[in-house]
């Protein structure tokens, strides 16, 4: 009875936050067509979007924790079994309650306030903005005690009684700071916040938990500034473009024209030695110019090329080491959600981004394909279909509707006719039509399994901007970012600090992953950059490249595995080829960083200084 009142409310939920993300799609799609068709828009649509954009964030991050547990580090809970598993397991489960629990408690004075609040054009109440927040947190906490309650209860009673003297370490850290200790609580803060990554919580969570614990150990604020910093991470409209793009990346894969790109790109080079490979890398190149979502393109061209690679011969080792390191390759290709987000908190521009961004993607997909060809050599590598001049221009014209769209997001963007939020809108209605009228190939169903998972997704995403706005928080109140600032500053020696500030985002990327690395670290190093005489376009691209490679990176980042999953490879047995392939990243990063002409050029070439 209680799974099925259970499954009957995540299904609401999943309802709610499909609905959202399609009004929120129509709204601003139309306001983009009236106010650059008619030059008059829909002058409610900002208040409405700020309500949806709530919606998807609160209850689609709820629905993606059902269903996929959350963004985590999970190696370590999948390998331990018995007892040590069970409360690994749960321990992340309890630390997801804690997070809710504190955030729950601190947000009726927080909604007080929104209460005396009103929207400025629609001039309703606040609260139904932030009211989602609470609703989205307790149905979190719902699932995290469904989850709670099928854990066995040795693992839930050892991981309950460990956290106890969690909480009894923190009440002694708050007695000693209201006695006047001097101590950095940000440090015992950082050993919980690694425990917990062990544990598989939620990344979300995870720096969620880091700022709450922050303002309870020093009191520098009352509880309510922990949901109002969480309703803060996602006010900038800029962000409503990251499930738009996850729908029309979505929609790409559903309806089935990933595929024929990818059969367009097998058939030009798949007959060459590594041909496969290679294919793979130009696929996620183009593909990345897509979806935006690194996970959602491993998974479509991992999926597709998956049976040719076996059918060839290929060690599926070799092919998925081939794929995580194009993934990371594609952190910096249009429209990259990295650089949407690294736009959304900083003053760089999205659409200079999206530009700086297209040659040092192709500067790595050419490095990659030179390591292929290199371990190609003497027939080290099998061949693909032998090639077919009709077959190869017979490929082409399916592929052009979907090739389109990439053309349609930037060209829109750095021509002033749509802001990334409206260009993304336009990329997933174009998705729409072409699947539907031009290859026929989607249905209700498919439809609503690509809304869905670009809801849910997105919702996980935007939930980790509010949280890690938390921990960014804490850490200006800490000053710990004007200490780093310090540090890097007194290098004085612009090559040294690029060197550096770039083996620091590696090493961060595959700790912490892409977007809090890139939430936390950017606000602190770009402007260390800019007083150095480092152009920011470039630091900013330079940044979510290495931070890139750092999630791709074996043995530790979270790429890694999710790319042995999607490709069936053995972790162990491909760590040693993915290693080679993230060496050439490495060079590759290395040539952009010396010669900032690679990332400047093409913007410079548009009007962007």
């Amino acid at each position: 009875m209680r799974a099925r009142i259970l499954n009957a409310l995540a299904l609401v939920n999943e309802a709610v936050v499909v609905a959202a993300i399609v009004l929120d799609l129509l709204l601003t799609f139309a306001n983009t067509i009236a106010r650059y068709g008619f030059n008059s828009g829909i002058h409610f649509a900002e208040d409405a979007s700020a309500i949806l954009i709530g919606i998807i964030t609160w209850l689609g991050s709820a629905a993606y924790f059902r269903r996929a547990g959350g963004m985590s580090y999970t190696a370590l809970v999948d390998h331990a079994g018995g007892t040590a598993g069970a409360a690994l397991r749960a321990a992340g489960l309890w630390l997801v309650l804690i997070v809710i629990t504190i955030s729950l408690w601190s947000f009726p004075l927080f909604f007080q306030r929104q209460l005396m609040q009103s929207l400025p054009v629609l001039g309703i109440s606040n609260a139904a903005v932030v009211g989602w927040q609470a609703v989205g947190l307790t149905l979190f906490a719902v699932f995290a005690a469904e989850k709670l309650t099928a854990t066995p209860w040795r693992g839930v009673a050892v991981s309950f009684a460990i956290l106890l003297l969690l909480g009894g370490a923190v009440f002694v850290l708050r007695e000693l700071c209201d006695q006047g200790a001097e101590f950095d609580p940000l440090l015992p803060i950082a050993v919980v916040m690694v425990a917990a990554f062990l544990t598989g919580a939620p990344i979300a969570v995870i720096l969620g938990l880091g700022g709450a614990l922050f303002f309870i150990i020093t009191g520098d604020a009352p509880l309510a500034a922990i949901p109002a910093a969480y309703q803060a991470g996602i006010t900038s409209f800029i962000l409503l473009a990251i499930p738009f793009f996850m729908l029309a990346g979505a929609l790409m894969e559903v309806s089935g024209l990933a595929r024929r790109m990818i059969d367009m790109v097998q058939e030009w080079i798949g007959h060459w030695p590594g041909g496969l490979l290679l294919a793979e890398v130009v696929a996620m190149y183009i593909f990345s110019g897509i979806s935006g979502s690194k996970a959602a393109d491993m998974a479509t061209v991992g999926s597709v090329m998956k049976g040719p690679m076996r059918e060839r011969g290929y060690p599926a080792t070799e092919s998925v080491a081939v794929l995580a390191a194009a993934a990371a390759m594609g952190e910096v290709i249009p429209p990259s959600l990295a650089l949407l987000i690294l736009g959304s908190i900083t003053t760089l521009s999205v659409g200079a981004l999206f530009l700086a961004g297209i040659l040092p993607a192709a500067f790595l997909a050419v490095a990659l394909m030179i390591a292929i060809v290199v371990k190609s050599r003497g027939g080290r590598m099998p061949k693909g279909p032998r090639f077919a001049l009709r077959r190869a221009l017979c490929s082409i014209p399916p592929s052009i509707p979907a090739l389109l769209l990439p053309v349609i997001v930037v060209g829109s963007i750095v021509g002033g006719i749509a802001s990334p939020t409206e260009s993304s809108s336009f990329a997933s209605v174009y998705g729409f039509i072409v699947a539907a009228l031009v290859y026929r190939s989607i249905g209700f169903g498919a439809a609503w399994i690509a809304l869905r998972e670009a809801a849910l997704t997105a919702g996980m995403i935007l939930l980790m901007v509010a949280m890690a706005n938390l921990l960014s928080q804490a850490i200006v109140i800490d000053g710990l970012g004007r200490t780093l600032a310090l540090a890097f500053g007194a290098l004085h020696d612009p090559t040294l600090f690029l060197f550096l500030s770039m083996a620091a985002m590696i090493v961060i990327g595959f700790v912490l992953e892409g977007f809090p690395a890139i939430l936390i670290s950017a606000p602190i190093l770009l402007p260390v950059a800019e007083r150095m005489g480092i152009d920011p376009l470039q630091y900013g691209i330079l940044l979510v490249m290495a931070v890139g490679i750092g999630v791709f990176l074996p043995p530790v980042g979270i790429g890694y595995y999710i790319a042995c999953a999607i490709g069936d490879a053995p972790t162990n047995k491909t760590m040693r080829p993915s290693l080679m392939y993230n060496i050439w990243l490495v060079l590759g990063l290395i040539v952009v960083m010396l010669v900032p002409a690679i990332t400047l050029a093409v913007p410079h070439a548009f009007g962007f200084r």
